[in-house]
This record gives C-alpha cells, sequence and structure tokens, in this order.
C-alpha cells in the first residue's frame, strides 16, 4: 500500500495533525507528502517519509485575518503553487488522502488534473456545519461560495472525528456509507505525561492554540478576576497566534497579575513547558449556529500531557470529556459558570488527580498506532471498492 497524503495548510495544528498520522502510517505502509515549503511541523515527518515540498505558503490563517495580516501576492502565489498537484499522477499512489479539509485551491487542482478520475481520493474533515452556507463564520462562508463555485471531484470517503459530524453530513445529502468515523489523536509530537519533570505551578491555567474568538478566549478572559475573588493567585497564561479581542483586552490590562500572554506562535519545542506549568487546560469554544466541533488539537495535546480539561459544552466535546471523567464541561458564553468551575477544578486535589488519570486513559486509548490501523483498513477497503467499480 502506498499512501500519498495531502497537507494543504502551512500554519496551526493542521500540519501536526497530518505529521502524526503520516508516521504512524509509515509504520505498514509506503507514504508520500506533499506540502507547502515551509509549515509548523516540518521537523516532525520522520526520515522514512517521501516529503516532497511541492507548494508555497497560502498567507491566510484566522489569527492573520483577525490582524489583517494578509498580503493578497502571497495568497496569489500560494494558490497557482497547487498546479503541483499534477504530480500526484507521477507518483501513483495507491491512495491520496487530503488530510486537511479539501481547501478550494486543492480541489480546484485536483479537478483539473483529474485526480479523482484516476485514483480513489479520500479526505479529512475536522469541522462539519451542519448548513452548507453559514453566517456563523464568514470566513469560513467566503470558502465554501468559492467551494460551489469549483465542480465537485469524486471523494471515495470522507473520514470526520465524530458521530455528531456524521450526522451532519448526512444531513446535507452524504451517503453514510461514504462517511467514516476516526477519532483525532492524542498528540505525541510534543512529548507526554512522562517527558513532564517538574510540578505544575499552582492555581495555573492555560490556553493553547489559536487566540481566536469562537474558542472562547473572550469568555475565559471575563472569567479570570471572578475566579481571582476566591483564588487571589490564580494565573491564565495564553499560549497561541492571534490577539486578545478588543473588546476584553482591558480586563488583561487591568488585571496583569492574573494573565501572563504570549500571543505568537508557539514552537514545537516549546510546547512542553506550557503544560508542564498548568493545572489545568481551558477550552471554552463558543457553540456556533450549524456548526459541529469536533476534537480539538488542543484537547488531543492536553489528553497527552494528561491535564485535566475545562470545556464548553460545544460540539462532542460532553462525551470526550466528561463522560471520560478528563474533565469538567460548562454551557459556553457563561463566565460565571465557567469561573465557578474553574475554581471547583483548582479547589479540589483529589478529583484533579483522578481528572488527570482518566486523562493520560483516553490519550493512550487515542493512540496514533491504533487511528493508523483505522484508516489503513479504511485504504484497502476504498482501493478494493474502486477496483470492483472501475
Amino acid at each position: 500500500m502506498h499512501v500519498l497524503y495531502i497537507l494543504g495548510q502551512s500554519t496551526g495544528g493542521l500540519p501536526h495533525y497530518t505529521a502524526e498520522l503520516a508516521n504512524a502510517v509509515a509504520e505498514h505502509a509506503d507514504v508520500t507528502v506533499f506540502k507547502p515549503n515551509e509549515t509548523s511541523a516540518d521537523d516532525v515527518f520522520d526520515r522514512g517519509i517521501d516529503v516532497r515540498e511541492v507548494f508555497a505558503p497560502l498567507g491566510i490563517s484566522m489569527p492573520k485575518l483577525s490582524r489583517r495580516e494578509v498580503d493578497p501576492r502571497e495568497v496569489v502565489r500560494g494558490i497557482l503553487s497547487y498546479r503541483n498537484v499534477r504530480e500526484v499522477r507521477t507518483v501513483d499512489p495507491d491512495i491520496v488522502h487530503d488530510t486537511t479539509d479539501l481547501f478550494p485551491q486543492v480541489k480546484l487542482f485536483m479537478k483539473l488534473h483529474s485526480i479523482d478520475a484516476h485514483l480513489p481520493v479520500v479526505v479529512t474533515r475536522h469541522e462539519v456545519e451542519k448548513r452548507r452556507l453559514s453566517f456563523a463564520r464568514p470566513p469560513h462562508l467566503a470558502e465554501e461560495l468559492v467551494h460551489m463555485a469549483i465542480p465537485d471531484i469524486k471523494l471515495d470517503r470522507t473520514v470526520v472525528h465524530t458521530e455528531n459530524q456524521k450526522r451532519a453530513l448526512i444531513d446535507r445529502g452524504v451517503p453514510p456509507q461514504d462517511v467514516t468515523v476516526i477519532p483525532h489523536g492524542a498528540y505525541t509530537i510534543f512529548g507526554n505525561y512522562e517527558d513532564i519533570d517538574r510540578d505544575p505551578e499552582p492555581n495555573t491555567l492555560l490556553f493553547f492554540g489559536n487566540v481566536v474568538r469562537h474558542k472562547g478566549i473572550d469568555t475565559l478572559v471575563r472569567a479570570i478576576p471572578l475566579v481571582a475573588r476566591d483564588v487571589p493567585d490564580v494565573k491564565l497564561l495564553v499560549a497561541g497566534d492571534g490577539r486578545i479581542p478588543r473588546d476584553v483586552a482591558h480586563v488583561v490590562a487591568e488585571n496583569p497579575a492574573h494573565f501572563e500572554v504570549h500571543d505568537r506562535f508557539i514552537p514545537n519545542e516549546e510546547v512542553r513547558q506550557y503544560f508542564a506549568r498548568a493545572q489545568a487546560v481551558v477550552m471554552p469554544y463558543h457553540e456556533r449556529e450549524g456548526g459541529t466541533n469536533g476534537h480539538s488539537g488542543s484537547l488531543a495535546t492536553a489528553l497527552s500531557f494528561g491535564k485535566p480539561v475545562v470545556t464548553s459544552r460545544a460540539g462532542d466535546f460532553p462525551s470526550l470529556v466528561e463522560e471520560s471523567g478528563a474533565g469538567r464541561t460548562v454551557p459556553s458564553g457563561d463566565p460565571e459558570r465557567l469561573a465557578a468551575t474553574i475554581r471547583d477544578v483548582l479547589g479540589d486535589d483529589q478529583s484533579r488527580r483522578e481528572m488527570a488519570a482518566n486523562s493520560r486513559r483516553l490519550g493512550e486509548e487515542l493512540s496514533w498506532d491504533s487511528i493508523a490501523e483505522k484508516h489503513l483498513n479504511l485504504y484497502h477497503n476504498v482501493s478494493r471498492q474502486r477496483r470492483i467499480s472501475a
């Protein structure tokens, strides 16, 4: 089996996801990766993988959009570089797998070069909108409008991370047999709980990942001064690319003892130190009208480090977090309820130890070996079905 992965994004967590999956699958199959010439996971791919830098970075990300730092010339260069997807035909793999949501530029050039007509194509969708056109997140709406202007390609299978996401695709008309649920693996590339050689700092919380509003950073910032009424030394570490929303930036400025903000891309080698410092990781995502949240990459990292987590009840967080015992969930957008739950978690050492143990257990269950096995079974089934229908 020869699998070719297409990595259509340079920044954020999707390059890490692709690297973890490619590394695990490469233990059992030949793997080629087509990727941009610079990504956040360049030092992560194993040496045995045939990594080809055939695309240019697009220069678009949610943090860049929020800062209005997008260079149209870089975007155009990046889009046109995806012409090189035609080189897939020269590799001639058994499976082509786009692990990054099939962005419009990938779809366009796969269609123009008839990749789907000659090879089985699998796509992983990390987020699924319940309705194809949703105004909840304007950038995604714009992306979907571009998608609609491009003729569809044949997808042999779509991978999602949760049953809710599968139901959303089925409701949008995708046949059930064309959707496979495979959980998001627990990241190991940053290390795991065995690599932490220090105790966490008392009453220290971590918000990790892109600092954007839909991840609930505004709710969390408002909650911290409420926590401080009973926990005077509480501190929130904010570590990730983006900026604190303007409407709550004054809260950070007025409470400097309770916030430590690192609003920049966090290099892979620094990730461990932030998780090591935290007693709990907080992910208060907002419920999005029309959307489903899958398995957050920040949650995947927290599980690998065995950290208790506090999340909102958005999407599948209740089943992933509360039912597993790895943490607590609260309603989205409610600073008072979030503050009360954080106080409870910080104030109960025994409960926090139990959550940490459950977090480690869930992380081990979501090992990349098991995720790779599920993907390999999928690839064999898809390849067989394509041969039968040929």
